[in-house]
């Protein structure tokens, strides 16, 4: 189970764009449940606002002067143009926009790094818990078959963009079926596959435009299960399991090679 009192980084980075309004609908109720069942992070909000009420309490609004006001109503002004007052106080006023300016602009920036989707990283909370989900099912999916031609029209009918499904029986990797999971908010297909007595999770989260360069798997192991995710044609797929990180290996390397399902 997971430990409710501790908060990941990208956590924080949820929580940071929950108090600037930045989640859609959707995201925010979710994000607000979790508030309500992990004592870490509602304790984190607690310790953002009061930092923020301070931070307001301990700054003081600044007035334009009159000068100031006249220079920005005459911007724009031929005379203003042609013939701009420099003198000590204005070239401060100019040093400090450009400041403002500048920092807007770096915040801006480190903003977009951290909340938007990076399809190169992984989130591997998010993806062990699909398969543990997996793993405390009653049954661990929702079409029961090891034939990949029933298990892929399955997948057609219940998500926009559906994964090809690759049979590995003949290399010890026996398809059990597929279920649909919840990534990052989004629906997801996963194809589970039984390797001795362990299973695996295969989840394809999609990623239009996105090819198999060849690169080796991302590693990433996270209570005591490891996870390898790499790109394949509009999709980036991980596989989580607690086998031998050889065996996951062999499992990945076998997919990619397999043929292309017809």
């Amino acid at each position: 189970m997971a430990d409710t009192n501790t908060i990941y980084p990208e956590d924080a980075v949820l929580l940071n764009a929950y108090l600037d309004g930045e989640l859609d609908p959707a995201a925010c109720a979710k994000f607000e449940r979790r508030l309500g069942l992990e004592a870490g992070l509602r304790a984190e909000r607690e310790r953002l606002d009061a930092l923020r009420q301070a931070l307001a309490g301990a700054l003081h609004k600044e007035t334009a002067s009159d000068r100031l006001r006249a220079r920005i109503s005459n911007i724009g002004a031929p005379a203003a143009i042609a013939r701009p007052v420099v003198g000590r106080r204005s070239f401060d006023w100019i040093q400090m926009a450009a400041a403002v300016l500048l920092t807007a602009g770096l915040s801006s920036v480190l903003t977009f790094q951290l909340i938007a989707p990076d399809r190169s990283l992984v989130a591997p909370a998010a993806l062990v818990a699909v398969h543990q989900r997996a793993l405390l099912a009653a049954t661990p999916v929702d079409v029961v078959s090891t034939d990949r031609h029933t298990v892929k029209p399955w997948f057609d009918r219940h998500v926009a963009l559906s994964p090809p499904v690759v049979d590995l029986a003949a290399d010890g990797f026996s398809l059990l079926g597929g279920r649909i999971d919840m990534l990052d908010g989004k629906s997801v297909p996963v194809m589970i596959y039984q390797h001795r007595e362990h299973l695996v999770s295969l989840v394809a989260a999609p990623a239009p435009g996105a090819r198999d360069g060849g690169a080796p798997p991302v590693r990433t192991t996270r209570d005591g299960f490891t996870a390898l995710t790499w790109t394949t044609t509009d999709f980036q797929l991980t596989a989580i399991a607690d086998v031998a990180a050889a065996d996951l290996e062999t499992f990945v390397a076998r997919w990619r090679a397999a043929p292309a399902p017809g």
